[in-house]
C-alpha cells in the first residue's frame, strides 16, 4: 500500500482500490514494480492489467530472486533494437542533435562538485548512458565503453545579470542541445544556470540512450543520489536490473519465436489496411522541425481529475482507451472518414522474456506500432468507446512485435509496411515525480531537443501529459502545410469530444463489460451483447 501511495502520489491506499482509478498507467506500473523489487518481491506486470486491486494481486506477488543481474560494468558491441533501427534508417539531418531533456530549479542553488560526483555516480551505474556510435561497412556499430574518457563536468552560466534571463536560458540551451556528439560521447551534457531565483540544471541526453520511463529513472536515481551526498554519505543505487546489451541481446532471440511469428497476420492487416490522407492546407514535399509550431488545450482541475480517476469505471478503460475514442471521433467529424491509421508509442518493456527485468534499466526501449481508429455511421458514444477499447486489447503485447517483425526477422524488407500520418503519445503524470525540498522542477525553456534541420516525421504529432494538476494536450504541426486556425479548430473538435465522452461515462451508474473483461478475444461485441441480452430475458 505505502509503494501504491508513493508511486500514484495519493495519501492513502486500501487493498480494494483499482491501481489504474487511482490515476496509473502503464509507465507507474513499471515504476511500482521497480520498487516492489527493491522491496525484495517480484510481480509480473501483466497481472497488474488483470488485477488491479492488492487484494486481487496478493496471491500472485512472490519473493524476488537473489540478485541476477551482473553488477559489472557493461562493455563492447551492443545490437541496436527496433526503435534504434527505425532511428538511423530515417536519416535525420543533424543525427547528433535529437534528444530528450530535464531541468530542474533549486532556489538555494545546487552544489556543482556533488552535482559532478552524483552525474558520474549516474554514467558508471546505468551502462546504456556510455553507449557510443560508429558507422562500419555501410552500417552502425554501436558500442559500450565501460566507463567514459574522461570526468563529466558540470558547465557553470552566470545569467543573473542578464536583462531577460528566459531569453538567455533558451539561447544558451538551444547551444548545447547540439553538442553531444554520437562518436565520441558522453551522449549527456549537463548545464547550471545561475540566476537572481536561485540555479537551473539543464540535462541533455541523447534520446538514442533514453526513453520517456528512463528520464524518470534517472531523475529519481539523481534526486536520491544529491540527497546522499548532501548528508555526506557513500553515493549508493539500488542494484542494476539486467542490461540494454542483455535486452538487445533476448529480443534478438525472441524474434525467431514461434510466439512473435503467430503475430505476422495481425499486423499484416493493419499494414493491407488502405491509408486514409488528412487533408491539407497546403502540399508541401518537406517538413523541417524549424517550421512546426503547436497548439495546445488543457482541461480544469476537476475534468483531469474525473479523466484519471472515475470516468474509467463504467466500462473497466484506461486513459488510451479515451484519448484513442476521442481522436478517432474528432478525425472522423473532420475528414468525413470511415477510418484512420494512428501511430501509438509503447514504453516497450513488456514481459516477453522470462528470467529478465528491466524495470531500473535505462535505455531507448520504446516500441512504436499502428493501430486502426474506426467510426461506423451513427455510433453511439458508449459503442464507440467499447470499440476502442476492445480493438486496443487485441493489440498482442502492447505492440512490441510490430517493430521487432519489422526490423529482426527475415521478412523485413517483404511487403509494404504502413506510415501512419498521425501520432498519438500519452505521457502521464509529470507533476510530482522531480520534487523534494532541494528542488523541483524548472519552468524555464530547454531549448531544442531535435535540429531545426530536422525532418519532421508525421503531419499531426499529438502528445498528452499531466501537470500541474491539469491535463494538457499538444498537436504539433508544419506551417507551411496547416493554417494554424484549422489546427485550433481540430484541437477544439478533440476536447470536444473528450469532454462529450466524460460527461456520457460519468452519467453511467452500472459497469458494462465487454469480451477483453472475459478474456474472450475472439468473441465480437455484438455476440457478447447477444449473451447478455439473453441472460437478462432467463432473470426477468
Amino acid at each position: 500500500c505505502g509503494i501504491w501511495e508513493d508511486v500514484l502520489g495519493v495519501s492513502q491506499v486500501g487493498i480494494h482500490d483499482h491501481f489504474f482509478f487511482l490515476g496509473g498507467d502503464s509507465i507507474k506500473g513499471i515504476q511500482m514494480a521497480s520498487r516492489l523489487t527493491q522491496a525484495g518481491w517480484k510481480l509480473d506486470m501483466k497481472l497488474l492489467f488483470q488485477y488491479p486491486t492488492i487484494a486481487e494481486l496478493r496471491p500472485y506477488i512472490e519473493e524476488a530472486d537473489q540478485l541476477s543481474a551482473d553488477q559489472s560494468s557493461v562493455e563492447g558491441e551492443v545490437m541496436l533494437t527496433p526503435i534504434q533501427r527505425w532511428f538511423f534508417e530515417r536519416t535525420f539531418t543533424d543525427q547528433h542533435h535529437w534528444n530528450l531533456s530535464m531541468m530542474l530549479h533549486a532556489p538555494n542553488g545546487f552544489d556543482l562538485l556533488m552535482t559532478e560526483q552524483v552525474m558520474q555516480k549516474l554514467l558508471s551505474h546505468h551502462d546504456a548512458l556510455r553507449m557510443v556510435y560508429r558507422q562500419e561497412d555501410g552500417s552502425i556499430l554501436q558500442y559500450n565503453q565501460r566507463e567514459i574518457n574522461e570526468p563529466i563536468a558540470v558547465i557553470s552560466h552566470d545569467v543573473s545579470k542578464e536583462h531577460d534571463v528566459k531569453k538567455a536560458i533558451s539561447t544558451y540551451a538551444n547551444e548545447y542541445q547540439r553538442q553531444l556528439n554520437l562518436k565520441t560521447g558522453p551522449l549527456m551534457k549537463v548545464i547550471c544556470f545561475r540566476a537572481k531565483d536561485g540555479d537551473h540544471l539543464l540535462i541533455v541526453t541523447h534520446h538514442l540512450v533514453i526513453d520517456g520511463v528512463s528520464c524518470r529513472i534517472l531523475l529519481e536515481d539523481f534526486m536520491s543520489l544529491y540527497q546522499q551526498a548532501v548528508q555526506g554519505q557513500t553515493l549508493v543505487l539500488p542494484p542494476k536490473t539486467h542490461s540494454f546489451k542483455e535486452w538487445a541481446e533476448a529480443i534478438e532471440r525472441y524474434a525467431q519465436s514461434k510466439p512473435l511469428k503467430s503475430q505476422s497476420e495481425y499486423w499484416n492487416e493493419i499494414d493491407r489496411t488502405p491509408i486514409t490522407t488528412l487533408p491539407v492546407d497546403h502540399k508541401v514535399t518537406k517538413r523541417k522541425v524549424a517550421q512546426t509550431k503547436a497548439v495546445q488545450m488543457q482541461l480544469s482541475e476537476s475534468e483531469t481529475e474525473h479523466l484519471l480517476t472515475d470516468i474509467h469505471l463504467p466500462y473497466t478503460t484506461e486513459m488510451n482507451d479515451i484519448l484513442l475514442c476521442a481522436l478517432g471521433l474528432a478525425v472522423q467529424e473532420w475528414t468525413g472518414e470511415s477510418h484512420v491509421h494512428v501511430q501509438l508509442e509503447g514504453h516497450g518493456r513488456e514481459d516477453i522474456l522470462s528470467g529478465l527485468d528491466v524495470s531500473r534499466t535505462v535505455g531507448w526501449f520504446t516500441s512504436m506500432y499502428p493501430v486502426v481508429l474506426k467510426a461506423k455511421p451513427d455510433q453511439t458514444v458508449a459503442e464507440a468507446i467499447k470499440e476502442t477499447k476492445e480493438m486496443l486489447r487485441r493489440v498482442p503485447n502492447k505492440g512490441i512485435g510490430y517493430g521487432i517483425l519489422k526490423y529482426l526477422t527475415a521478412t523485413e524488407s517483404s511487403g509494404q509496411h504502413v506510415q501512419p500520418e498521425i501520432s498519438l503519445n500519452y505521457l502521464g503524470q509529470i507533476d510530482q515525480e522531480v520534487t523534494t525540498e532541494l528542488f523541483g522542477p524548472s519552468a524555464y525553456d530547454m531549448g531544442r531537443q531535435a535540429s531545426p534541420d530536422s525532418e519532421v516525421v508525421y503531419k499531426l504529432n499529438i502528445s498528452g501529459l499531466v501537470q500541474h494538476n491539469r491535463f494538457m494536450m499538444s498537436c504539433s504541426y508544419c506551417t507551411d502545410e496547416y493554417e494554424e486556425q484549422t489546427i485550433q479548430q481540430f484541437m477544439a473538435l478533440l476536447k470536444e469530444k473528450i469532454q462529450s465522452i466524460m460527461t456520457h461515462c460519468l452519467a453511467q451508474h452500472e459497469r458494462e463489460f465487454t469480451p477483453s473483461d472475459f478474456s474472450a478475444g475472439d468473441l465480437e461485441m455484438d455476440e457478447m451483447d447477444d449473451i447478455f441480452d439473453m441472460l437478462e430475458e432467463k432473470l426477468t
